[in-house]
């Protein structure tokens, strides 16, 4: 045997084991309603820590399956143009929803973290849609998701509209076109006071 054959042979295995990773992590996405080809196209540049490294930092991960997206001219990259109209007031702050999946919730790698004790680690995500709408989605939290009130699983958004996850509430405001035509504006205006506090 010469000393090329092992060399292959751990080589082989490697590529094997990136595999396995990355259909783990395309199942992984699947589960817990995410696309998976943004995760991962995003984890595979790490070979075979493409699973650790997805798990313990998503927010590189969702960055390099954004800038992959828009290389490739993927259905994320293509989309950023429309994502700009949209944002979140919270507490008086405007957050741009500039990407097509944002995580809300109370851990440090959501997009739009919220210090808040009745917030779950992953509580939420707002999910910009093909025809450019935005659409809440409850992560299975442990308080629930609410849109103007009432408890929600999944809402599509209109301009006006409050959410709340848990005690912490936020306005969408949107200057799209794409709302469906004499739709009944919101009862909540963008001045009404917030019940989001930090902790």
């Amino acid at each position: 045997m010469d000393g090329q054959t092992p060399l292959t042979i751990v080589l082989v295995l490697l590529v094997l084991v990136c595999l396995a990773e990355l259909v783990l992590l395309f199942r992984t996405a699947e589960q817990r309603r995410e696309d998976p080809f943004r995760l991962v196209s995003g984890a595979a540049i790490f070979f075979v820590a493409a699973y650790p490294v997805a798990m313990n930092n998503p927010s590189l991960v969702n960055r390099l399956g954004d800038m992959w997206g828009r290389i490739t001219g993927g259905r994320d990259g293509a989309s950023t143009a429309t994502q700009s109209s949209a944002r979140i007031l919270i507490n008086g702050e405007q957050r741009d929803l500039d990407q097509p999946r944002t995580r809300i919730g109370r851990y440090p790698n959501n997009e739009i973290v919220l210090n808040h004790s009745t917030v779950s680690a992953y509580h939420a995500e707002i999910v910009e849609r093909s025809d450019g709408r935005h659409e809440v989605v409850d992560r299975d939290s442990r308080n629930g998701t609410r849109v103007n009130g009432a408890l929600v699983l999944s809402q599509m958004l209109k301009n006006g509209d409050l959410i709340t996850l848990g005690a912490a509430s936020m306005h969408y405001l949107s200057d799209s076109s794409l709302e469906p035509q004499g739709a009944t504006p919101s009862r909540y205006d963008a001045e009404d006071d917030y019940p989001y506090e930090q902790q």
